[in-house]
């Protein structure tokens, strides 16, 4: 039988109540992995809560280098590997202040601004690390148009996450953070988009003052990423269960703050890619 949704959205409740409860108290992580698409996300979205989470596996979808080479000659580098190989060690190093080991990290390999074209086969190599691992929780990107990346890897957390369902498999219960969005034409970072769901439960967690310091001294260790990084704060955290998703639907109402930037994808493309993996993929409209 394959598990129901509602029992899911429990189970992310349950993990939101341990986590909301007590702002200091320690959480085994062992059976939680957080999948974000670019080397920072994590900082941004969970930084300040990483320290209580010993055990936790961080895997990114992207190396963080672009195919173009705009970003890695803004950054002193002339060939993308030598810019993704910095990246991956200023992502060593900012989790490492939270207690993370290197081999906890986990690449999926993909180029920045690719994910999109790549989830099909990105969707079952996830599914497949999902099961390898146990994993019971997963944390991620809510979908919220900000980064195609972003999105892209929402839906392929959703997609392995329902392809384990199909094949009788437990899957694992999905927590969302947003990173940013447009909202009424503003970059809005930290904060949920539309609401997809009545009554979802979100949780917005203050940080102490040394947790917060400790997330800021992570985001400097990202010293390739300090301009992008100054517009997000240390203040507070946002987590919530996340809701099934139609992503053959645009999110945040079509708002789209990618086509505002030279990022790879549009929202008809969009589209047009999201249709195109459900279908190979074999899956329902809503996942």
């Amino acid at each position: 039988m394959k598990p129901d949704a509602g029992r899911k959205r429990q189970a992310g409740r349950r993990f939101l109540d341990r986590l909301g409860n007590s702002v200091e108290a320690i959480i085994d992580g062992s059976g939680i992995m957080a999948v974000f698409a670019h080397p920072d996300d994590e900082t941004i979205a969970i930084g300040g809560h990483l320290p209580r989470l010993p055990g936790i596996r961080l895997l990114h979808v992207t190396d963080g280098a672009p195919a173009g080479m705009a970003d890695a000659l803004a950054n002193g580098f002339s060939r993308r590997e030598d810019y993704a190989a910095a990246r991956k060690r200023e992502l060593a190093a900012a989790v490492a202040m939270a207690g993370i080991p290197a081999e906890a990290l986990l690449p999926l390999g993909a180029a920045d601004q690719t994910v999109a074209f790549q989830m099909p086969e990105l969707t079952r190599s996830l599914a497949a690390t999902f099961h390898g691992s146990q994993t019971r929780t997963v944390i991620t990107h809510a979908y919220e148009g900000g980064h195609p990346d972003h999105d892209a890897t929402a839906h392929i957390v959703h997609a392995a996450c329902r392809l384990l369902e199909e094949r009788g498999a437990a899957a694992p219960e999905i927590v969302e953070c947003p990173l940013y969005h447009s909202r009424c034409g503003n970059w809005t970072a930290q904060d949920f988009a539309l609401r997809p769901h009545p009554g979802g439960r979100e949780i917005r967690i203050a940080l102490t003052p040394e947790r917060a310091q400790g997330k800021q001294r992570m985001l400097w260790a990202h010293a390739s990423q300090h301009r992008t990084l100054a517009r997000f704060t240390c203040a507070v955290e946002c987590f919530r269960p996340a809701p099934r998703y139609d992503f053959a639907g645009l999110p945040n109402g079509g708002e789209l703050l990618y086509e505002r930037f030279d990022w790879g994808l549009d929202g008809k493309t969009w589209l047009c890619l999201a249709e195109e993996a459900r279908r190979e993929l074999g899956l329902p409209r809503w996942f």
